[in-house]
Order: structure tokens, then sequence, then C-alpha cells
């Protein structure tokens, strides 16, 4: 098969094309948007470094981009908060992620993602509702567990990075403020709650304004997405990305699952299939793992959290703690069971 079919100009499909058309294959993206990341709010999310062995430089030549054509911002500090204690500052001597925009402009990942695709001559086709003949889904997700709601806006404060943990900024999930030279976000990311899931939104940004951040042009995003663990097979046609259910099911930015399962099923269509399966079983490690750590952590109550955050704090290389949680035997410790559609842990 020398021509794919890509649905999605997301980061998984965008990721799954440039790998096909290196390989030689004739590549075409179908996207409903008008143009990469226009379903995007031009937010800033991380790209994590502690779940995957290489750096994030590393992984992203690994899967045959352009580090250097990538604008990235490293964060090795943030303070982490809860509602009824002083704020903690977490410190490491490398950074814990790097901070990427996501959007339609040429600042954000989308659009540099979209360049590299053009100059290895990846074809896209924008306005496109219902395509026939997909090899590679790579839309977004179908079934909402979680809400993000959250909000863009200008200020005169310094670059920094905070997470927001508890039941009042985050139910069942985190909140967060990032600003990159003069941007900010700030967002909240929680499940459906016994609140009639009212947004903790305004709580987040009332609690950043008792500290002096002043907020200009706000614009508001929302969107949904899922905690839940789905699995998902790499036969033909390929689901990859959020429809896949590639995410880290923890703290839910999952970029780099995304891009990785778009590698994988760009691996079985040119032939290379032990290396698919490779990529394959450790997305699947991964998730696992992330599932196991996020039923763990809802077990945590605010108090809970703040010891939590204070080990953190405490640690010499705090990195190294979150990069532990995601090198757990699973057949050792767990198995997963579903039930109803649910699923439970049990110990070994």
């Amino acid at each position: 098969m020398k021509s794919v079919n890509i649905l999605g100009a997301g980061i998984a499909g965008m990721s799954a094309a440039n790998f096909l058309a290196q390989s030689g294959f004739k590549v075409t993206i179908y996207e409903k948007c008008s143009f990469v990341g226009d379903s995007r709010d031009g937010d800033y999310e991380g790209i994590e470094n502690w779940i995957f062995s290489e750096n994030v430089s590393d992984f992203i030549k690994k899967i045959g981009f352009n580090d250097k054509k990538i604008i990235k911002y490293p964060v090795d500090e943030f303070y982490v908060h809860t509602d009824s204690s002083t704020p903690i500052l977490v410190k490491n001597n490398l950074p814990f992620f790097n901070l990427v925009k996501r959007g339609s402009t040429k600042e954000c990942i989308d659009y540099q993602l979209y360049k590299q695709c053009l100059k290895n001559d990846v074809r896209f086709v924008f306005d496109s509702k219902k395509i026939d003949n997909i090899d590679i889904y790579a839309t977004g997700s179908k079934k909402a567990t979680a809400y993000v709601n959250g909000i863009n806006f200008e200020t005169n404060a310094k670059n920094q990075s905070h997470l927001l943990l508890g039941s009042s900024f985050a139910p069942k999930g985190y909140a967060y403020m990032l600003i990159v030279n003069g941007e900010g976000t700030i967002a909240t990311v929680f499940k459906k709650n016994k609140i009639k899931n009212q947004s903790p939104l305004q709580k987040c940004v009332d609690y950043f304004a008792t500290r002096n951040i002043k907020f200009n042009n706000i614009k508001y995003f929302g969107g949904k997405g899922s905690f839940n663990y789905k699995k998902t097979k790499l036969s033909h046609p390929f689901f990859v990305g959020e429809v896949g259910g590639f995410q880290d099911l923890l703290f839910g930015f999952g970029i780099r699952f995304s891009m990785l399962s778009g590698i994988a099923a760009s691996k079985m269509i040119s032939g290379s299939k032990v290396s698919a399966y490779s990529d394959f079983k450790l997305l699947r490690k991964k998730m696992k793992l992330s599932f196991i750590n996020r039923k763990l952590y809802e077990r945590l109550n605010d108090k809970q959290m703040f010891k939590v955050a204070l080990k953190f704090s405490d640690a010499s290389k705090p990195l190294s703690i979150l990069e532990n949680a995601y090198k757990w035997n699973v057949k050792d410790l767990v198995s997963l069971r579903k039930i109803k559609h649910k699923y439970e842990i049990y110990s070994s």
C-alpha cells in the first residue's frame, strides 16, 4: 500500500503522516477544520519528561521531526497549591516538562509540525466532513468522563508554572496556571462530579487574582476527555491518539502518547511490524500504569495530596519519583478486569 489516508490533522495524525511520507508513501490527511490547530485554543500544554526513557528533544528526533523547528519552554520548577495550605515549591535539576503552545499560529506546535509535513510532501485536505477508505483515524475523543475549562489571557507577570490540587480546584483531577512571555493559561481538568458538573474554573481564577496576577484580554475555552482505560488493537484501520485512547490517564496531556501511537500505526503500514509491536507494547504498559496511578490518586483527600506534595518538595530528585511511578511491573502488581464498562484494580 503506497497511498495512505489519515483522518485528523492533530499531533497523532501528523506524526503518522510525516513518518510514512519519509518512508516513501503518498500521504493525505483529511481534516474537518479549516486549518491545523483550529480546534485548539492557543493554550499552553506540557510534554512530560517522566513517562518515557528519552527526554523530549531526543524523542521528537527519534520519531522523525526536526526538534530545532519546534518551540519549547523547559520547566524545572513549579508551585503546588492546595485549598488549605501555603504554596509548595518543587524544583529539579532537569526539566519536568516542556511547554508548547497549541493552535494554528506560527508559534504553535501544531503549525510547526504541519510545516515539516509539507516539506515531506504530505497533502492536507481541509474542511473534510466525511471521508471513505481511511487507514488511520486520528480524531478526538468520542466519550467524555472528564471536562476541561480554562482561560487564556495576557499579563505582565513573569514566566511561572503552578499546579493546583484538591476538590475545590479540580474534583478528581488537577488544575494549572502557566505563564510564558506575557501569555498565560489557567485550566481545570475535572471528572464528572456530584455538583452537577459545575466548573471550578472561577475558583482557580479568583485564587490567582488574590495573588496579584493581572488578567487582560481573557478568552474562555473548554473541552472534554477521558480518564478511562481503553483497550485498542493494532490492526487496520488504525485508531491513534485520543480516539484510540492513547493518553496519560493520570495528568492527561498525553502528547507523547499520541505521537508514538501514530508512529506505531505507521510502522505497521510500512512493514516494520516488530518495531510497531514494540512501540505498541510500551504504550499499553504505560497506559495501564497511568490508569493505576489515577485510581490511586483519586483515593487521596485534600490533606493527603498536600502531604504528597511535601514529599516531592523535600526530595533531592523529584523527577525520579514520577519516573518510578511508570516503571512498575504491571503483571506482579495488578490485574485489570472490565465489569460493566468500568475497571477495578486488584492487588496481587
